[in-house]
Formats: C-alpha cells, sequence, structure tokens
C-alpha cells in the first residue's frame, strides 16, 4: 500500500511540475524583434528607403513670399552583400509666392534634383559602415537648357541605430556638365535616416 503512494505522489508531483513549467513558458514574453534581428547596415537584398529634409517659410506684411524646401528621398538596396544601387530626389526649391514666374534659372539656384548611383559598403555586417561610390544627378526644376547634370564622388557613414533604422552623414563631390563655355563643379553634405523595409 505505502508502495502505491509513494507512486502516486510520484506521479502527481510530475504531473504538477510539468504543468507549471507550461504555464511559466506560456506567460514569458515573446523575445522582441530587436533581439532576434541583428543590428547590421544590410546584406544582399536589404532594401532601404532614406529620408531627410526641411521646410521653411517666412511672412511679411508687405507681400507673400514662398514656401522653401529641403528634401530627399531615396531607395537602395543591396544588390551583393558590399554593392548597393540607389536612386532617388534630393535638392531644394520654393513653391508660390509673388515672384514665382521670376525665380532664376541655371546652375546653382534652388532646384530639386533626380539622382542614380552605386555604392559601396566597406562593413556593412556590422552597426557602423563607411561607404563609397558615384552617383549621376541632374535637375529637375529651375533647369537651364545648357545644364546636362553632374557626375558625383560621394562618401558617407552609416549607423544601425536599431535593426531597421539607421543613421547617415554623407558628402559628395562633382564635376557639373554644363558646356564648353563654364566649368562648374558641386558640392552636396546631407544628413538623414534610413528605414529597412526588408
Amino acid at each position: 500500500m505505502g508502495g502505491r503512494t509513494g507512486t502516486g505522489a510520484v506521479v502527481f508531483w510530475l504531473l504538477m511540475s510539468g504543468a507549471a513549467a507550461a504555464q511559466a513558458t506560456a506567460a514569458a514574453p515573446a523575445a522582441s524583434s530587436e533581439d532576434v534581428e541583428p543590428r547590421i547596415i544590410g546584406t544582399a537584398g536589404t532594401t532601404m528607403l532614406g529620408m531627410a529634409g526641411s521646410l521653411d517659410r517666412v511672412y511679411s506684411s508687405e507681400r507673400v513670399l514662398p514656401i522653401h524646401y529641403t528634401a530627399q528621398v531615396d531607395v537602395g538596396r543591396f544588390i551583393t552583400n558590399r554593392l548597393v544601387f540607389r536612386g532617388g530626389l534630393v535638392g531644394s526649391g520654393s513653391y508660390g509666392g509673388d515672384d514665382a514666374e521670376d525665380r532664376p534659372t541655371g546652375v546653382g539656384v534652388a532646384a530639386l534634383h533626380a539622382r542614380g548611383g552605386l555604392l559601396y559598403y566597406l562593413t556593412p555586417r556590422s552597426m557602423w559602415s563607411p561607404y563609397g561610390g558615384a552617383e549621376y544627378s541632374v535637375p529637375l526644376t529651375q533647369r537651364a537648357s545648357t545644364d546636362r547634370g553632374s557626375v558625383l564622388g560621394v562618401l558617407g557613414l552609416q549607423g544601425a541605430l536599431s535593426s531597421r533604422v539607421d543613421l547617415f552623414l554623407e558628402g559628395g563631390y562633382g564635376l557639373g556638365f554644363t558646356g564648353r563655355a563654364e566649368q562648374t563643379n558641386r558640392l552636396v553634405a546631407q544628413v538623414g535616416i534610413r528605414l529597412k523595409v526588408r
């Protein structure tokens, strides 16, 4: 009789221990994506959406002044573990105001530019990576007939703030295509964020 009681107690204890362990497992919070996904810049197949910009407007009692904007939107994709193809829009311009029809055009004025090019990331599988490459940029607004865009050498640094959000600092310098009558060079600098969408 004592043996049966002892066996029953052991079975009861095992059942209760299993139930408690199952309940504890169910109650444990699921690991967040930050704990599972690595904080790296990217690998082959990663797609990033970059954004930066600002709005500025001055009000006058005498006239209507335009809204000035600076904007950047780009999409980059790792076509290999280090090479990124990127294209997008970046630049500045103005909208509205009394002198909307009389603003200057040509090289060096506020304008929205389309850009596209190829970048090489040195350490994309880490939290920070310097990168460099070349891009072609062409103005979409306030463009003169002689302006055929420019080619830029690009250097930047990108860091993973989380598994989905990166911060970047970037600069570029290049040569403009404005014909034989005028030689132009271009310098750009920008700071913004990039979101991994895949």
